[in-house]
C-alpha cells in the first residue's frame, strides 16, 4: 500500500527526533488509518484494532530520537507495528475465543490465499491443521469437515448426520478443543502469525 507524501521527510524526521509534537502528528494523521486499518483486517475488532494502532504511535513517539537516522520510514514503522501486534496475539493466543478466530482466518488463508510468496507458509499451516484433525475421533473430523470444510450450519450437519444439533455442537467443541491443543503443543502461533504478515501488504517494500 503506497501513501502519498505530503512532506520532506527528513526535515519531519529531524524535527520529530527532537521533541517536535507538530511534525509528529504530521506522521501520525499520515500514518494512522493505514496502522488502524491493517489492525482491523487481522483483528476484525474496531475496539482492539485502535487501541493497537495507538501503541503503536505511542512507541514511535518513544523511540523518536532513532528517525533522524530513519530512511525507510515505511519499513521501520512496519516492523513496530509488526512486532506489536505479535506480541498482543502471544498474549490473547491463551483465549479459546481469539484462538478461533486465529483457527478461522488460517483455515480462510488456506483456501483462499494463491500467491506464490504465500504458498510455503499456508502449505505449512495446512500441514499442521490437518494433522491435529488427525487426532479427532471420527465423528468429530466428520462434524469439522462439515462445518468448516462445506459450510453447514449446525442444524444442517445435524439432519445429514441424523443426530441432534445438541450432539453437533458437542462434538464440534470437542473437536476445536483438540485442535487448539494441538497446535499449542506444537508452537504453531508463529506460524499463524506468519500467514498474517504475509496477508498483509502494508508498508514494507
Amino acid at each position: 500500500m503506497s501513501v502519498v507524501r505530503l512532506y520532506d521527510e527528513a526535515s519531519i524526521f529531524k524535527k520529530v527526533a527532537e521533541g517536535d509534537e507538530a511534525a509528529f502528528r504530521v506522521l501520525f494523521d499520515q500514518y494512522w488509518d493505514t496502522v488502524y486499518g491493517v489492525a482491523l483486517a487481522l483483528t476484525k475488532s474496531e475496539n482492539m484494532a485502535e487501541e493497537m494502532a495507538q501503541d503503536v504511535f505511542v512507541k514511535l513517539w518513544l523511540k523518536r530520537e532513532k528517525l533522524a537516522g530513519v530512511e525507510n520510514f515505511d519499513g521501520y514503522l512496519f516492523t513496530i507495528a509488526r512486532n506489536h501486534i505479535y506480541n498482543v496475539f502471544r498474549k490473547r493466543i491463551k483465549t479459546a475465543a481469539f484462538t478461533n478466530h486465529l483457527l478461522d482466518y488460517a483455515e480462510d488463508t488456506i483456501t483462499s490465499s494463491d500467491a506464490p510468496d504465500k504458498h510455503l507458509l499456508c502449505h505449512e499451516l495446512e500441514k499442521q491443521v490437518a494433522g491435529a484433525v488427525e487426532h479427532l475421533s471420527q465423528q468429530q473430523r466428520t462434524i469439522y469437515s462439515l462445518s468448516r470444510h462445506h459450510g453447514m450450519s449446525q442444524d444442517e450437519i445435524a439432519a445429514t448426520l441424523h443426530i441432534s444439533r445438541h450432539t453437533v455442537k458437542s462434538h464440534m467443541n470437542k473437536a476445536l478443543h483438540v485442535i487448539r491443543d494441538y497446535l499449542r503443543h506444537y508452537s504453531i502461533l508463529e506460524i499463524l502469525l506468519m500467514c498474517f504478515f504475509a496477508q498483509a501488504t502494508f508498508f514494507a517494500s
